[in-house]
Parts: C-alpha cells; structure tokens; sequence
C-alpha cells in the first residue's frame, strides 16, 4: 500500500465521521440552549462554597467566573462528544453488523475508529462552543485574553480524550452492555476536572488525585494560559507540562493498547459482531 491509499483511508472515515454528525444536527441544536443554561446558573456559584453551605448564596452573573466555567466548558464539550459518542457509534455499528467493515482499511482498525470520530468530535465542540459563547455572553460579558500557549493544553486534551474513547471502545467491543460504565466515568473525570479552578476549593487529595485524570491538567494549563501570566511550560503544579504531558500520552498509548486487546479477545471469543 502506498501513502495515497492510507490517506483515502484515513480521508474515507474522516467523511464518515463527519456525516453522522451532520446527522444529529438537531439533536446537538437541540442540546445547545440547555449547555448554555448549564454555564449560566453554575458560573455565578463558582467561589461561593461557604455562602452555599450558610444558604446566603448571592447569585449573580459574575463575567471572571462566568468566563472561567467557559473555558473549563469546551475541553470537556471535547471529551464528551468524543467518548459518548463513539461508544454509541461503535455499539450501532456492533448492532447494525457493518463492524466488520473497519478491516477493510489498510489502516489500524484503532486508527480507524477514532480518526473520524475526532474530527466530528472537534467540528461538534466547535459548533457547540460557539453558541454557548453567543448566548452566554448575551446575558454576561465573557473576557478571555486568547494565547497561541492555549493550544498545546487543547492539544494534548484531545488526545487524552481519545486515548479514554480507545478504552471505552476496546471495552465496548468485548461486553458490549456499558453504558453505565461510561456514564460513570464521565462524572468523575467531570468532578475532578472542576479541580483545576482556583475558584473551587477541594482537598488536597482530591487535587492531587486529579493529575491522574485526563481532563484536570489540560483544563489547568488552559486557566494558565488565559487568565494568568503563568507559562504553560512550567513543570509541575496544576497544568503543569510534566503532568499533562504524561497523562494525555499515558492515556492514548493506553486506549491504543485497551482497544487492541479488546479486538483480540472479541475475535477469539467469536463476538466481534454480536451484539
């Protein structure tokens, strides 16, 4: 095979990718006012933990908060429409019986399955963005101060995010029934990555048991990146490079790995197709 035909290949699913999230237009449509909701009343709260605790909350529309939900809101836009829906896709797929369809490429079949995935997953996070951003900051004034430094954190997010999309999938691919599991997984790496925002207080272990996830640094280093004069190269702390290099690499060499095992045993056991 040479490179023109990995690349129709690659290009082949990337279309794919891309025309079942033209299909769920609607539904992301849909979803987009009730996301832009969410940011809206828990942006204000960020910061008021005694207040809440005392019940004298005072609720308003604050733009640093505001603005800081924001940018914790699109990297984990990013890891949900990528780890969700490719689980979902790849269970259709499993049901429809065109899974086997992926050995047909001279690619990986990991390859195969997240490359379109990812890049549906990012024009979707673009879409979904960018309505937030419009109608949150029609209520309040969001204030980001954009730094080409953003874009090794939002790097290094997507490919953690598709290292954790490659676990679900492996996983997928052998048992079949886990959502429940997925959902789960979702709320704590959601839980955790809200650690990462000086406006939220948490213990020490629960900060320190955030390294480990993927989403905490990346949305560490994006606080860094545009809200402070921190360099986004500093070692350690919150969004520090050596974290968030080594989770988002760790993450990715370890979905690669959890798919292919999954692959092997679904082959062997006879199940790859069966849902």
């Amino acid at each position: 095979m040479n490179a023109t035909s990995y690349l129709t290949a690659l290009g082949n699913e990337v279309k794919k990718g891309l025309r079942f999230a033209w299909s769920e237009r609607l539904q992301i449509l849909i979803e987009l006012p009730m996301f832009a909701a969410f940011v809206i009343l828990l942006g204000p709260l960020l910061g008021q933990g005694d207040q809440v605790v005392q019940g004298e909350v005072t609720w308003t529309l604050d733009s640093r908060t505001t603005s800081v939900m924001v940018v914790w809101f699109v990297p984990f836009t990013f890891f949900y429409m990528q780890v969700v829906k490719m689980f979902w896709r790849l269970l259709g797929e499993i049901q429809a019986g065109t899974i086997e369809q992926v050995y047909l490429s001279p690619l990986p079949t990991w390859l195969v399955a997240a490359a379109g995935r990812a890049v549906a997953a990012f024009a979707e996070t673009v879409l979904v963005a960018a309505g937030t951003y419009g109608i949150v900051s029609a209520f309040v004034t969001i204030r980001l101060d954009w730094s080409a430094a953003a874009l090794l954190p939002l790097a290094m997010t997507m490919l953690a995010s598709i290292g954790v999309s490659l676990i679900i999938a492996g996983a997928t691919l052998v048992w079949k029934r886990i959502q429940l599991v997925n959902d789960t997984a979702m709320l704590v790496i959601m839980l955790f990555s809200a650690s990462a925002l000086p406006l939220i207080d948490v213990p020490g272990w629960w900060a320190d048991t955030g390294h480990f996830l993927p989403l905490t640094d990346g949305v560490g280093g994006l606080y860094k990146a545009l809200f402070t004069d921190e360099p986004v190269t500093a070692a350690w702390g919150m969004g520090g490079l050596v974290p968030l290099l080594a989770t988002s690499l760790g993450y990715l060499a370890t979905g690669i790995l959890a798919f292919t095992l999954g692959e092997r045993m679904a082959k062997r056991r006879g199940t790859l197709g069966r849902y």
